[in-house]
């Protein structure tokens, strides 16, 4: 019994540690990074609305990454999308505090507290490179319509070539997941142990599935990204400068980033984008650091409701 009650109040302890450092981490980018440029402008000139509806956005947005998430392990454990939302949640909050929040992936395996974590992991990485994938077609094609904006980048259709060879190989592996298992298990190591099995049991049906739930994602997020710019004011009146939001995304993907630097790092890059068809910059940055709040940073906030379901430490 005393046994129990210690892992008990060790697992309470790290949760509320994890929790701790998460909001500390959140607080200190609002102050330090968000309402240094927020006293610049006038609050009367944002428009609440829109970023109300950009809030709801952020519901759908998460809710078809649930459906997506649950969708791709459903053949190792089934779960309701409800249940799904909120692991998600919570593994927003785990992954916060690691690089370039990949910590996501294996924290939604950890959380629901299974044996098969290797396997559910693998399969939740899938769902992932899916959504990389549409992020980098995107940005290419991006790219492609609004180069003549980045005249300072030399060589701007080597870069095209470049990222669409990229994207063509990263197609090709992600339709031949099941294949990666085989490649693996030439390793008696992992043969044995099946580490990779998590890479098979996908259709082609299946992996163009869980790409369409990622192609509405980035739509979702896509027009949360236009919405929040029009609210600070800042327009995007054609084709062209509208195709600098998937650019904006893949540059802000493919850069590495800590919890400590990551809102700085998308408040630059979206200024380097935007900044090209205006010179509203304050509004440009406070854009992306909203969007970061609403789509990062309040799910962090909402997922320390849910840790309970971690067990990080567990009994012997």
């Amino acid at each position: 019994m005393k046994i129990n009650k210690s892992y008990k109040y060790i697992n309470l302890l790290l949760r509320f540690v994890i929790g701790a450092i998460a909001v500390y981490f959140i607080y200190t980018r609002i102050e330090e990074d968000f309402l240094i440029h927020f006293y610049k402008i006038e609050p009367n000139k944002i428009n609440l609305f829109i970023l109300g509806i950009v809030l709801l956005l952020m519901i759908l947005n998460w809710g078809i990454e649930a459906v997506k998430w649950r969708y791709t392990i459903r053949s190792v454990i089934d779960i309701s999308v409800l249940k799904a939302f909120k692991l998600i949640f919570s593994g927003i909050t785990l992954g916060f505090l690691t690089p370039n929040r990949i910590g996501e992936i294996p924290a939604r395996a950890l959380l629901l507290n299974k044996g098969n974590v290797i396997e559910i992991t693998l399969k939740t990485i899938v769902a992932s490179f899916s959504q990389l994938l549409i992020t980098l077609l995107f940005g290419v094609l991006g790219f492609c319509l609004t180069f003549k904006n980045f005249s300072y980048i030399s060589n701007p259709i080597v870069w095209v070539m470049i990222l669409s060879l990229g994207l063509l190989l990263l197609l090709m592996v992600y339709f031949r997941t099941s294949k990666l298992e085989s490649i693996f298990n030439r390793f008696t190591f992992i043969k044995k142990n099946e580490l990779f099995r998590g890479l098979l049991g996908f259709s082609i049906i299946d992996l163009l599935y869980i790409l369409l739930l990622s192609l509405l994602r980035y739509i979702i997020f896509s027009i949360q990204y236009y919405l929040v710019l029009k609210a600070f004011g800042v327009y995007l009146s054609d084709i062209s400068s509208i195709f600098l939001i998937p650019v904006c995304f893949m540059v802000a993907s493919f850069i590495p980033t800590i919890l400590i630097s990551e809102i700085g790092i998308r408040g630059s890059v979206a200024l380097f984008v935007f900044g090209t068809v205006s010179n509203m910059d304050i509004q440009i940055i406070l854009a992306s650091m909203v969007l970061w709040l609403i789509n990062i940073a309040l799910p962090t906030l909402l997922g320390l409701f849910n840790l309970k379901e971690l067990k990080l430490i567990k009994q012997a």
